[in-house]
């Protein structure tokens, strides 16, 4: 039971950090609040890291091999610094209720990965499992009375929202199964999933910086940070706090205490616990088709975490 009771933390905690996030990017841009608050969790991480280890950094750098850092490397920047830019891009567009609902395309996207880049089985039960988490979506997307409903909270159905939502959980889901090649690549050689999360972080934010420099956008994107733009500063630090500092621990906590499948299916919940915050806070109105594309893309999701269980009652 505490693993449950973690697990539905971590859902909450997320759900939470979308709104602050939706807000910083409003505010900020998701350039700048895409590089900042990747530093300030990987600055966070670390002196966790540090402190659980007796205030010691060199293992920081030396405990992983080649590969941890190659892989998990590409990991953190394929799924935080490609990922996250759309997606927050996606939510300032469409909104933290349809926004979240794009992300969970995410598992599908790391079945097809896993099939590209692990060789993993993809099954009829995997398919199936996905495509019913595009058709809920399609019908919330597609849904003229939600579309008023956001429309009055001040968002926006577009396709370029849309396709943000799209490629964000396409990223993630890749990253994720980059992530478990990164884990797996030394069977001799254990590494903390925190320490793990650690190098995705720290790619993630040094490719984000890189980028904003090589293409001249360092100052802009610096300026609404430092300045506090429209306040937004403590909304980054709030979804920061949220989503990948304490998400991310309650998440790994749940998974020391119950099974992976079972997490997991908890955590594709945060679009139907989304609802009643998004509603609070933005006062956009709870429709029928939203509550229904929600309960059908989250049992696609359940279908696709359970498809090899499911595969030996047929």
């Amino acid at each position: 039971m505490f693993g449950e009771i973690i697990a539905l933390l971590t859902t909450i905690s997320w759900s939470i950090g979308i709104i602050p996030f939706t807000e910083a990017t409003k505010r900020l841009g998701p350039s700048a609040l895409n590089q900042y608050r990747l530093l300030l969790a990987w600055l966070v991480i670390s002196c966790i890291l540090i402190f659980s280890h007796s205030f010691q950094f060199s293992f920081l750098f030396s405990m992983p091999g080649s590969k941890h850092f190659l892989y998990l490397g590409l990991s953190g920047i394929i799924g935080f610094s490609i990922g996250d830019y759309f997606s927050f891009s996606s939510f300032k567009i469409l909104g933290p209720k349809l926004g979240s609902l794009y992300t969970s395309f995410a598992p599908g996207a790391a079945l097809l990965a896993g099939y590209i880049i692990l060789g993993q089985e993809v099954n009829v039960i995997g398919l199936l499992g996905m495509a019913i988490t595009v058709g809920g979506v399609i019908w919330l997307t597609l849904s003229r009375k939600d579309k008023k409903a956001s429309e009055a909270a001040g968002f926006e159905r577009t396709t370029k929202g849309v396709l943000f939502g799209i490629i964000g959980a396409l990223c993630q889901g890749t990253g994720l199964v980059l992530s478990k090649l990164g884990l797996d690549c030394y069977p001799d050689l254990h590494l903390e999933t925190l320490h793990a999360v650690w190098i995705r972080l720290l790619f993630a934010f040094l490719a984000a910086f890189l980028m904003s420099l090589f293409t001249g956008n360092l100052i802009a994107n610096s300026k609404p940070v430092f300045t506090n733009y429209k306040n937004g500063l403590p909304f980054m630090f709030l979804g920061t706090l949220f989503g990948p500092v304490m998400g991310v621990s309650l998440s790994l906590l749940a998974i020391q205490h119950m099974e992976v499948a079972a997490a997991q299916t908890i955590f594709a919940l945060l679009p139907i616990v989304v609802l009643p915050i998004n509603y609070f806070y933005y006062k956009e109105k709870i429709t029928i088709q939203a509550i229904g594309a929600c309960l059908i893309a989250i049992l696609g999701v359940v279908i696709l975490i359970w498809r090899n269980s499911l595969m030996n009652y047929f």
